[in-house]
């Protein structure tokens, strides 16, 4: 939505009423990996989210950010021990 009203589709061209982004969760996360000097740990950065198709045929990849070095590495979410410190 914008100060205008709906985001309009072109002429000719399907809309839909809700994205996937707003029907499903996501599948998988993306994470920014930058390499850390030998024997330190790298530097992760979640930038995005991967949900799968309902028909299941294909991914959409939702990207808040692009990182200028380093990789993109798509992972599962690890649950963090809540006793751990």
């Amino acid at each position: 939505m914008n100060a205008n009203g709906p985001r309009q589709a072109w002429p000719g061209q399907p809309t839909k009423d809700k994205t996937m982004t707003e029907t499903t969760q996501p599948f998988l996360f993306a994470y920014a990996v930058e390499d850390a000097p030998r024997g330190k740990k790298a530097y992760w950065t979640r930038i995005g989210r991967l949900f799968a198709h309902k028909d299941g045929k294909g991914y959409d990849l939702v990207l808040n950010a692009l990182p200028i070095n380093g990789r993109i590495v798509i992972r599962q979410e690890e649950k963090e021990d809540a006793t751990a410190q």
